[in-house]
């Protein structure tokens, strides 16, 4: 006599039910677990910046000074809301801060954030800045903490 002859259908029906239930289980928490990574992908890009990775630059007679950023935001038609990792570079320091806000017409900035400068000898440590006169001066604003090597 053939064994499959004997074998209960109705256990090879809920069986068969069971193998689907978690075949499709499977697909669907796989479904749900990309759905959950594409919403926290597309909740890391702000929608409220304007400007992603920004770079400028503040030139003048003697030198030009890189401005880059993570983040930026227009303010108005000249002013630009720089966030996150700003910083300034030219070949004879450098200035780290998180916010400042940058003129393009005047190619001036400000910032009223902690801010680190550096230079070959001197490393400056202040609660702000402002950039003007095209680069050429440098006034630190607040608390500042000067060392000279």
């Amino acid at each position: 006599m053939n064994f499959f002859l004997h074998i209960n259908k109705s256990l090879i029906f809920f069986f068969g039910i069971i193998l689907i239930s978690l075949f499709l289980i499977i697909i669907f928490s796989k479904q749900i677990t990309l759905n959950n990574i594409e919403v926290k992908i597309s909740a890391n890009n702000s929608p409220n910046v304007d400007i992603t990775e920004p770079r400028f630059a503040i030139n003048n007679n003697s030198t030009k000074i890189h401005i880059t950023a993570k983040e930026g935001n227009f303010i108005n038609k000249d002013e630009i809301l720089l966030k996150e990792n700003v910083r300034f570079k030219s070949n004879d320091f450098s200035i780290e801060t998180e916010k400042v806000i940058f003129n393009r017409y005047e190619q001036t900035a400000k910032s009223d954030a902690k801010s680190l400068f550096k230079s070959e000898n001197t490393t400056i440590s202040s609660d702000g800045f402002n950039i003007y006169d095209k680069g050429n001066k440098i006034v630190f604003y607040g608390k500042s903490l000067v060392v000279i090597k």
